[in-house]
Parts: structure tokens; sequence; C-alpha cells
């Protein structure tokens, strides 16, 4: 009769015979120990990869079946609860669809709690699909800000386009977001009202310390990220709301970026080249 005990009972059992003073024991019983905590780490998560993540998420797999053969191979059909958000426009307690290429039949994973990275603007493509643990959920959101902190900064580098500098209306500020406050502005979508500190103005009538609010409209409808970056540099314009009739001002999605000095000494120049071409037509 075929042995079908599992794996693991066939280890337990050759532990109990053993020498378990034999160097080739003490190296293979410290890679045991050693094994559950390798198992705690992510897959390096690359800067490439998070630019292609629209969502971060932890969720609990419930229901799995075969959809069809695709030219990269079998692919399965998954529904799952969302635990948590680590990052994109979902919320805890949403259920989402997704699709997931298997080998041969699907078969639910043995763990259920499962981190998704699903790609930004993709229509349920996974990036990453690995075993939850609260480790590596902080270990995870511990790099997506890291991320989110680099990736949104304005470097010297980086140039803000001429046709946005040239309206003498505009108001270029550096400021410290202090509060935000997101409201349905109809139709499901979310925008935000902030209220922030002026370190410095660029162009219009601000001054430092003074307190300004100004209006975000996003294109989410289910949440607003916590912002990475309390310090930015913003585009701003005035005009009438058709929601309230009330003037406002309202953030230019073109210029919303986390303060450096070195980028907010560019954006200065390239203010100062613009004013010098109008001044000399």
């Amino acid at each position: 009769m075929r042995d079908v005990r599992r794996p693991g009972r066939l280890v337990l059992d050759g532990l109990a015979s053993a020498n378990l003073s034999h160097p080739a024991w003490v190296v293979f019983a410290a890679f045991l120990a050693a094994a559950p905590l390798g198992a705690q780490e992510l897959p390096t998560v690359s800067d490439e990869l998070l630019a292609r993540t629209g969502a971060v998420l932890h969720v609990d797999v419930q229901t799995g079946r075969m959809a069809g053969i695709t030219r990269a191979g079998p692919v399965a059909e998954v529904g799952a609860k969302i635990v948590d958000v680590l990052y994109g426009d979902y919320t805890a307690g949403e259920w989402i669809g997704y699709s997931q290429r298997v080998e041969g039949e699907y078969v639910k994973p043995a763990v259920s709690q499962r981190f998704l990275l699903l790609r930004r603007d993709g229509d349920g493509d996974v990036l990453l699909d690995e075993e939850y643990s609260a480790a590596r959920r902080d270990a995870l959101a511990g790099r997506i800000l890291e991320y989110r902190r680099k990736a949104e900064l304005l470097t010297a580098a980086l140039h803000v386009p001429d046709y946005l500098l040239r309206s003498t209306s505009n108001a270029l500020l550096h400021v410290e977001i202090q509060k935000t406050v997101p409201f349905d502005r109809g139709r499901g979508n979310l925008s935000a009202t902030h209220t922030a500190t002026v370190r410095s103005a660029v162009q219009g009538d601000f001054k430092p310390g003074q307190t300004i609010e100004f209006i975000e409209e996003g294109r989410r409808n289910r949440r607003y990220e916590p912002l990475a970056n309390r310090e930015r540099i913003v585009l701003l314009s005035h005009s009438r709301s058709t929601r309230d009739g009330q003037m406002h001002w309202w953030l230019h999605e073109r210029v919303n970026y986390g303060y450096t000095e070195a980028g907010l000494a560019t954006l200065k120049a390239d203010h100062a080249r613009v004013r010098a071409a109008q001044a000399a037509k």
C-alpha cells in the first residue's frame, strides 16, 4: 500500500528517530525555524511596479472558478471581499472580481487572506498576489508611502508648462495642508476642500502665514488618499461655483506637487522667464 501520509508527518517521523545532535540535523532545524520568518517578507516591490499600480488591497478570497483559455493559458475568475484598502479608490466591505492565471484547474488558496496589487487603468488585472500578514501589511504600507512621497515631488528637473504660467489671475503658492474634507459633488463623484497655510507665493496676493481654502475636483467616487506630502506647490484659479454660486479657489490638476526647495526655485525661474517674455512683446 502506498504511503499517503502528508509530507509534514514524514518529517516528524524522521525527526523522532534521528540523531538530533548530528550537524546536518542542526542545520535542518535552523532552516525550519527560519522558514516562517522568510514567509513574512514580501517580494521586492519596485518603483516600476508601483508606477503601474492603481490599488493595493487586503482581501478575503471567497469564490473562484475556471473562466476559459487564453493565449497565455487557463484563466480563473476570482471573487473576493475587501478587508482593508492600503491605496486606491475602493472601500472596505466592497466585493471585487479579478482574473488569475492558473495551472490546470482553479484551486482556492489555502490562505484566503491576500494582498493584491491591481494594475492602473486595467480591468481586474493583478500585478501581485501574496498571502496577508500584519507584518507584511506594515511593510507594504510603508513602501507605498515612501514611493508616493518621492513620485509626486516637484524636482529641479521638472518644469511647469509655460501656458499655465501666463495667466496673471492664477495663484502659484507653496502651502502646507492643514485639513482635507471630502464631499460628494453629485453623481457619486468626490471632491475635497483643502484648508492650508501659505508658506510663500510665487504669484498672487498672498502672504506667508495666511490661511486659504481651495477645492480639488477629483475623479474618485469612494475615498480620498491621505496626502503623502502635506507641503505642496499648487496652482489655483478663482471662479464661481455652479454648485453654490460662490467664488472659490480651485486647484489645477496639472500643478499639485510635493514641495522641494529646488523645485520651487525652478518654478520661480520659469515664472520669471515667462513674465519677461510677455513684457518684451
